[in-house]
């Protein structure tokens, strides 16, 4: 179990986007978080057909709910439902989307299975934090921390998630099983946005998502990137 002095760190940011400004609480150390999103287009809403009336968007790994937050300011209207298992980061991103009432924020990690599993935090850099141990909690600045998991099929449809006109999963190396547990859920997809964190994942979601057109990569080393698919119906 995670200790109260090893809590991940938070500190205030302010960003212009459009004409808003924006106070933002992040991670200590990943102001860079709030720049990727609002001012360095992180995630393209160009080419975005079909997102028209009553949108649903699901954010799986919602991290302090910035990506939820650009979508709200970006798409009016918008049903947003977040995914985020860690208490601390659940906290900032209350206070991030306070102002936006169509949020649903759902504190469970979503995989191929239900269960209660020790998650992975990283105090210095919470956005690697994962069920995975990607880089292994052994090192400075990892916690443990005990988190709800539910199958991700199973969870939308107790939720009544029938369809998403954006789905973006971004959990540090469970994105695969996300993807499997969706099954022929993910044929009411329009838009994704996945994150890759090795050429074996790559492979894998490639694969799992055939029924998809992949309109871009943006490559963050030489086995992490984003990849960004639109439903092929929709060509």
């Amino acid at each position: 179990m995670q200790q109260p002095d090893m809590l991940p760190q938070f500190t205030q940011v302010t960003c212009r986007y459009r004409e808003h400004v924006l106070r933002l609480t992040v991670p200590a150390g990943e102001s860079f978080l709030a720049g990727d999103i609002f001012l360095r287009n992180e995630y393209p809403l160009t080419g975005l057909k079909g997102v028209f009336r009553k949108p649903v968007i699901v954010d799986v790994g919602a991290n302090v709910g910035l990506f939820a937050l650009y979508m709200h300011l970006n798409i009016k209207g918008a049903v947003i439902h977040c995914f985020e298992p860690s208490a601390a980061l659940c906290s900032a991103l209350r206070r991030n989307l306070a102002g936006c009432p169509e949020v649903r924020l759902h504190a469970v990690a979503l995989s191929d299975h239900d269960g209660r599993e020790l998650f992975n935090l990283n105090t210095r850099k919470a956005g690697q934090s994962s069920l995975h141990s990607v880089t292994g909690p052994q090192g400075e600045g990892w916690v443990r921390e005990h988190v709800d998991v539910r199958h991700a099929g199973r969870a939308f449809d107790e939720l009544g998630i029938d369809h998403a006109d954006i789905l973006k999963i971004d959990t540090e190396g469970s994105e695969p099983e996300i993807l499997e547990s969706l099954g022929p859920r993910l044929d009411g997809v329009k838009h994704l946005y996945i994150e890759y964190h090795s050429l074996r994942d790559l492979a894998r979601i490639r694969a799992l998502l055939s029924g998809f057109e992949e309109t871009s990569c943006v490559a963050r080393g030489d086995a992490v990137g984003v990849l960004r698919f639109m439903h092929r119906s929709l060509r």
